[in-house]
């Protein structure tokens, strides 16, 4: 089981490491961002970002324990992690009042590769860690594109992961 005071950080940098082998198209910048993943810098590099968004105890995976009876703890903790996936999204040139449809059209398929691969990577990493009884139990939700905004279009794909909790 993955544990210690940097438990939470493995579980993201095993994210982020599986996500980005998985990708054909590799993003410049990746890694495990703090807080909301920020879309400061949309160069068409790309960005890969995992961030914890949540933790919480839990009685029974994946559901949130509501109050701590008595003196025991909840047996597990569960980490929530957003991923996502950031590239440049087509912008008007010039004069022009729209991107060109074959921009659109590219930029569309690099997002649904992207969903693509980053949910096999993401699955595929969690089914080894459950399987290898790094972690207790996953919960991945469906991919979600995000944008465009600000010269940017993504892809965010939210991952629950549960630890047993050391007494």
């Amino acid at each position: 089981m993955i544990e210690g005071p940097a438990r939470w950080y493995t579980v993201g940098q095993n994210l982020v490491s599986a996500v980005r082998m998985g990708l054909s198209s590799k993003p410049k910048r990746a890694g495990q961002v703090p807080g909301d993943i920020a879309w400061d810098s949309c160069d068409c590099g790309g960005m890969l970002a995992v961030s914890m968004t949540r933790l919480y105890l839990s009685e029974e995976f994946p559901e949130e324990s509501e109050a701590v009876n008595g003196a025991c703890q909840p047996p597990y903790e569960v980490g929530q992690f957003t991923v996502a996936v950031v590239r440049c999204a087509p912008n008007p040139d010039g004069s022009e009042t729209a991107p060109r449809a074959d921009e659109l059209d590219t930029a569309a398929g690099l997002l649904l590769q992207d969903a693509t691969e980053m949910l096999d990577a993401v699955s595929a990493l969690m089914c080894r860690l459950r399987h290898d009884d790094q972690v207790l139990d996953y919960l991945i939700t469906p991919a979600e594109p995000v944008g465009p905004e600000g010269g940017c279009v993504g892809v965010n794909l939210t991952v629950r992961v549960g630890l047993i909790r050391k007494s």
